[in-house]
């Protein structure tokens, strides 16, 4: 099976009407990307909280973003490593912003931050990012 983009994925799906829907821009060939997201009340964690899992998947989403733009094709996570500064208020726009770092033949290094409006830091990430060769083969998707 080829690698196929179903516009389902959990954070940039358009067709996944329980993700983010984010639209990550990717610019100067993968140097850099920006998200903007608003992250609904149902992903909170404690009360009014955004839950870390959501921050680390727009990290991650950011990062996988570099490694699309400097791959010009598919890119999964390789390495992931977040760090958790402030809390996430639900409600609040999230301002996204990852940049490369390196590119190897294999991997691409990358970080992101997550930031408020009024530039209070969320969260920072680093990671690697892998191509993913298009004769990739998985099993079927469950139904």
């Amino acid at each position: 099976m080829a690698i196929e983009n179903n516009n389902r994925c959990f954070v940039c799906g358009t067709n996944n009407p329980y993700g983010l829907q984010v639209e990550p821009k990717i610019k100067d060939a993968g140097a850099e990307v920006h998200i903007e997201c608003t992250p609904p009340a149902h992903m909170q964690g404690w009360a009014n909280i955004l839950h870390g899992g959501i921050i680390s998947t727009l990290l991650d989403e950011a990062i996988t973003h570099i490694g699309i733009g400097t791959f010009d094709g598919p890119a999964v996570t390789a390495q992931l490593e977040v760090r958790f500064r402030k809390p996430a208020p639900i409600g609040v726009k999230l301002l996204v912003f990852a940049e490369r770092i390196k590119v190897s033949r294999r991997l691409v290094e990358a970080k992101a931050e997550i930031k408020l409006s009024d530039s209070t830091l969320i969260a920072t990430g680093t990671g690697k990012v892998m191509p993913v060769d298009e004769s990739y083969t998985s099993t079927p998707p469950i139904e």
